[in-house]
């Protein structure tokens, strides 16, 4: 005869497996609490040990992002996404000077030439 402890055990989702608690589909957090902490079911180990790992890994996230942003907030400027305000300075002067040379300079030239030829 079994133990009625026993008769009740079952496995936490359909197909237990750690590829199912680890990723798809979508686990929630208070479903792996509740499997873990439930002494019928019988992957509560492994639900445990997925549990630790999601915290884990949402720690270490957290640890990682508050890094970046104390990075940022002592050099708030990239130079690999952002343009500095001296470089728009730069390029804008040299366009405008580009536009004058390519531009208005030879319409000046064809208007100056177009009265000379009228004045021969």
């Amino acid at each position: 005869m079994t133990p009625i402890h026993m008769t009740n055990r079952y496995h936490a989702p359909n197909e237990a497996a750690s590829w199912y608690l680890e990723g798809f589909p979508p686990v929630s957090d208070e479903e792996l609490e509740k499997w873990a902490h439930d002494p019928n079911c019988i992957e509560m180990e492994a639900c445990a040990k997925a549990l630790a790992q999601r915290i884990a890994k949402r720690a270490a996230e957290a640890q990682r992002r508050s890094e970046v942003r104390k990075e940022l907030a002592d050099n708030p400027f990239n130079p690999r996404t952002e343009v500095s305000a001296d470089a728009i300075h730069i390029a804008s002067r040299i366009v405008k000077h580009l536009w004058i040379i390519f531009v208005l300079l030879p319409l000046v030239a064809v208007v100056l030439w177009a009265i000379l030829a009228a004045l021969k």
